[in-house]
């Protein structure tokens, strides 16, 4: 009989507290999970993956030249439920929503050749105080379901977040916003990721400061190291700026 009770609990829970949509808000149905198909279905894919030029690249380029390959799953639509969806995972606590997210992406990669040869996954990291607060860093979900699609191993303890900044969201200015976070992670122990090509991980790519700032902390300790970048989601209108 004991067997049964893991099952029969889940059974309820879903009777009692129907999972829903987290784009949509409807409920989810048989064999449905995190996300309803049709929702699935609407994503604002990007296809950024599929093409080594691609505008996220471009732009992530003017603030590190030597960045190797840059993509975003989907389009952040302010007045949609796929921002309600990315704050969900960002604010709400819905970490199931991260590495849902983060495999869907996985998969994508796995198609494009330009992530063959990636090695090790790393988030960007937040502050300790504002992971405390929180209770989770959404970026390290992202990669934990990016590591089961690609198979690759993540690594969350080399990057780190030295110094508390404002919320980039306070900062509309690309030149604020740069300002901001200048400085404020190092790498520890580079060793640990000496000779591999790293691919930083974030949820939403605006500026692309924060994910620059990343990659030059860890190209001042390695400068020969490979870096690439993948976000959940980019909003548009900085991607023409």
């Amino acid at each position: 009989m004991k067997q049964w009770f893991p099952a029969l609990f889940r059974w309820l829970a879903d009777q009692l507290f129907p999972s829903v949509c987290p784009v949509c808000g409807n409920a989810l149905g048989k064999g449905e999970r995190t996300i309803c198909l049709s929702c699935r279905w609407d994503m604002p894919l990007t296809g950024f993956w599929t093409a080594e030029e691609n505008p996220a690249a471009a732009m992530l380029r003017k603030q590190f030249p030597n960045l190797r390959h840059a993509s975003a799953l989907l389009y952040f639509r302010h007045e949609s439920g796929y921002r309600t969806m990315i704050h969900a995972l960002k604010y709400g606590g819905r970490r199931d929503i991260a590495v849902a997210l983060g495999a869907m992406f996985g998969r994508e990669l796995r198609e494009s050749s330009l992530y063959d040869d990636v090695d090790v996954l790393v988030p960007v990291p937040l502050h300790w105080s504002k992971r405390m607060r929180r209770g989770y860093n959404q970026a390290e979900e992202i990669c934990v379901g990016l590591g089961r699609s690609l198979g690759i191993p993540c690594d969350f303890r080399s990057l780190k977040r030295v110094r508390r900044t404002r919320t980039q969201a306070r900062h509309r200015d690309a030149d604020a916003r740069r300002k901001n976070v200048a400085g404020a992670f190092r790498l520890r122990r580079p060793e640990r990721l000496r000779g591999k090509h790293i691919l930083l991980v974030d949820d939403v790519l605006t500026t692309g400061a924060t994910v620059s700032a990343c990659a030059e902390a860890i190209a001042a300790a390695l400068p020969d190291t490979r870096i690439s970048v993948v976000t959940l989601a980019v909003v548009r209108k900085y991607l023409r700026e």
